[in-house]
Parts: C-alpha cells; structure tokens; sequence
C-alpha cells in the first residue's frame, strides 16, 4: 500500500515521503497511529503539485537572495563605539549589531547571516561576509570607530 509519511518513522521514511509498505504495516500501525495517511490517485497529483510550487518559490527566492547579495556586496557599515585610548572597545560590536545595520539601510526580502566567528573588541577596518540563502555570499566592510571620533 502506498502512503503519505506524515512524521518521520524509524526504518521507513521521513516526513513528507511517499513509501510503499505492507498492509498490515499500513493499516494496523502507520494510519492508525497518525504516522501516514493512504495514497490515492488525488492525493498523489495534490503531492506532486505542492512540491513543485514549493519548487517554484525556492527559485524565485534564490534569485532575490543574488540580487540582494550583489546589491549588498562592497558596502560599507560605521560604527561608533565608546573605546579606550589604545583603541580597545569597552563593549564589542556583534554579528547581531551588523545584521541590524544591514537591516535598517536594505530593505531584504531573504534570509542572510553575518559571518563573524567572534565580536569586534577594538576600532579598525573589518571585512565580513555576509551569506544569503547558504549560497550566496557578499563581502562589507566594517569601520569600528571611537565615538569621540563621531563627525
């Protein structure tokens, strides 16, 4: 009998999958528990069509996501920090802080993420990647600056 996983099942399948499985399998454990719902004919194009809707907008999001990637690429993001006299910040400039600048000047529609394996702690030129989508990538720059510097 074919089935329609509705949660993943050990040594079957994961959700989602259609799965061909005895008929005791399916009546007596899979659909009676909730785990899987029987396959007909309708079901199987509704399957079908929803996966390839979903498809669908995963390529137009990937598209955005290299727009917005080129967009972004080359930018430049200041920052003005209270610092001490050799340069060292009293507190650190995040990947969060960045994401929010980002944010603030670019009005995004995809999902991106800033690299920074640890926060900035001292005034200088940075560059960081920032990853749209887990594919596309674009390369800013940082300026951590001390506030007394503030124009």
């Amino acid at each position: 009998m074919k089935v329609y996983l509705l949660q993943d099942v050990e040594n079957i399948g994961k959700k989602g999958e259609i799965k061909i499985v005895s008929d005791g399998l399916a009546r007596n454990f899979l659909i009676r528990k909730g785990l899987a719902v029987k396959v007909d004919e309708g079901l199987e194009k509704h399957i079908k069509y929803i996966e390839e809707e979903k498809e669908k907008k995963y390529q137009r999001l990937e598209k955005i996501a290299e727009k917005e990637s080129n967009e972004l690429d080359g930018k430049t993001f200041e920052f003005y920090e209270k610092a001490k006299e050799g340069g060292e910040l009293y507190g650190s400039v995040r990947k969060e802080d960045i994401e929010e600048k980002i944010k603030s000047r670019f009005n995004f529609k995809s999902i991106f993420e800033v690299k920074l394996p640890e926060p900035i702690k001292s005034t200088g030129r940075y560059e960081v990647e920032v990853v749209f989508m887990k594919k596309y990538t674009a390369k800013i720059k940082v300026i951590v600056r001390a506030k007394s510097e503030q124009k």
